[in-house]
């Protein structure tokens, strides 16, 4: 069944995260560059930043190969790996690929339950086959699968076939302990005599693994792509969409020097960006199509704005644009907003200021600043670290543009100046930065200076 416009609209700008927005997902996706390569029988990894649309890639590619209402061109495994503490090399491989043969099983008794024509009209042996891989390798999972199956699947056929593949005996094609080589090209030459291309098995969400179980991980994944026998088999790739954090573990695989894994990395030009954003406005809006004009007279300054402070991910350009979708919504929507009410929302909701103090890099929404000089930085981080007070003037002159140990207070002690022969350097310092981080010098909206009393960093996370 098609969702309506309020199942859509109620996605749009709500997560932000293509794995929770079902219905807006169709709508709204961009192909991106090198996206027929993508839809092949080849393996590879695709980097991308936190909301550069990984998962949007993933999902669109699902929806290609499995659509609702037709069998699917490919078997689509959605697979997480699950490191195993203290096992590496080899041994490692074996339990994934392991896990991976569990996932397709799963994957191919849920198929079947949707779509039972494929296997009803298969030969006898490919029926055969296709029965014993479900039973040999759905394992633990299988009462559980078939339990879902039972409620989610409306098709009377479907659910008997998913029964009685789980319940009637298969009949032994493979042994078991013979090499997992076998037992993958079984399953592809299977489901080719059913009428799909092969298999795709699809790895995403690894962000939780890096932030419990990084080393493991990173063994695993340089022990998986430098196996070369999986990416020899006709009819199986492994798909996967890493965050580019494992860009150099991933490089030096094997696999991946060997040329068996092709090594992507998902970027978008302005253009692009501009027509997620606008897709994403249309949907909320309810309107077929919409132009930022559409939506904000002073639509120029907003593609500007956004270039400048949206970074380079969808993600980072709707989150930046949020604020004036729901002002334009308020308004009743019937015309575009002002440039007036365009500034009172940039002035109101400024993209927030953030440090990476491990590395030192400077972003203001999702974009990173460049051109910090050494003691304007140390201005700025010191602000930073105190954001939640005022920095008196003196304390920020000593401590972060002198790089002092402790403030002088009086005459006596060590580095002391007297406040009008650096009131003014202070002044010029602090100009300097707001030139390269504000909008808008001549009325900040980061550095905030409050006379008497101090400096202020404001709207920074």
């Amino acid at each position: 069944m098609e969702p309506d416009r309020h199942s859509i609209a109620a996605e749009a700008f709500d997560a932000l995260a293509a794995e929770r927005e079902p219905h807006l997902q169709p709508a709204v996706f961009v192909e991106p560059p090198q996206y027929a390569a993508y839809a092949g029988m080849r393996s590879f990894v695709v980097f991308g930043d936190s909301g550069s649309g990984k998962t949007a890639l993933r999902l669109a590619l699902t929806r290609q190969a499995a659509r609702e209402n037709a069998p699917p061109t490919h078997l689509v495994v959605q697979w997480q790996p699950e490191p195993v503490e203290g096992v590496r090399g080899s041994p490692a491989v074996r339990i994934v690929v392991r896990q991976v043969l569990e996932a397709c099983a799963a994957t191919l008794l849920t198929t079947f339950a949707r779509h039972p024509r494929p296997f009803h009209n298969a030969l006898p042996t490919a029926q055969m086959a296709a029965h014993w891989f479900i039973q040999t390798f759905a394992g633990q999972d299988q009462r559980h699968v078939l339990a879902v199956i039972e409620e989610e699947i409306a098709s009377a056929e479907g659910r008997s076939l998913s029964r009685r593949l789980i319940t009637d005996p298969a009949p032994p094609v493979l042994h078991t302990e013979v090499a997992e080589q076998r037992i993958i090209a079984l399953l592809t030459t299977t489901l080719q005599r059913m009428g799909m291309r092969g298999v795709w098995v699809m790895v995403d969400g690894f962000e939780p693994w890096l932030r419990s179980a990084a080393p493991a991980l990173s063994d695993l994944l340089l022990a998986i792509l430098s196996t070369l026998e999986l990416f020899d088999l006709n009819g199986f790739a492994i798909k996967m969409f890493a965050p580019r954090s494992l860009e150099p573990i991933i490089t030096g695989s094997w696999g991946a020097i060997k040329g068996r894994v092709d090594l992507y990395t998902l970027a978008w030009t302005p253009d692009q960006l501009t027509l997620i954003t606008q897709r994403h406005i249309a949907a909320k809006i309810g309107r077929p199509q919409v132009t930022f004009g559409d939506l904000c007279a002073a639509d120029r300054e907003l593609r500007a704005w956004l270039q400048r402070y949206g970074g380079s991910t969808p993600r980072g350009w709707l989150k930046l644009i949020r604020p004036l979708v729901d002002t334009f919504l308020a308004s009743g929507a019937s015309q575009p907003l002002s440039r007036n009410d365009w500034r009172t929302v940039q002035r109101t909701n400024p993209p927030r200021l953030s440090i990476d103090l491990a590395t030192d890099r400077v972003f203001i929404g999702d974009a990173e600043v460049s051109g910090l000089q050494p003691r304007p930085y140390r201005l700025l981080r010191y602000l930073y670290e105190n954001r939640a007070r005022r920095v008196p003037r003196s304390e920020l002159y000593y401590r972060a543009y002198q790089g002092l140990g402790e403030e002088p207070r009086t005459h006596d002690d060590r580095g002391w100046e007297d406040p009008a022969d650096w009131n003014n350097v202070l002044d010029n310092a602090l100009l300097r930065l707001r030139k390269i981080v504000e909008p808008d010098p001549r009325h900040p909206v980061y550095i905030l200076t409050d006379r008497g009393w101090g400096v202020k960093l404001e709207n920074a996370l």
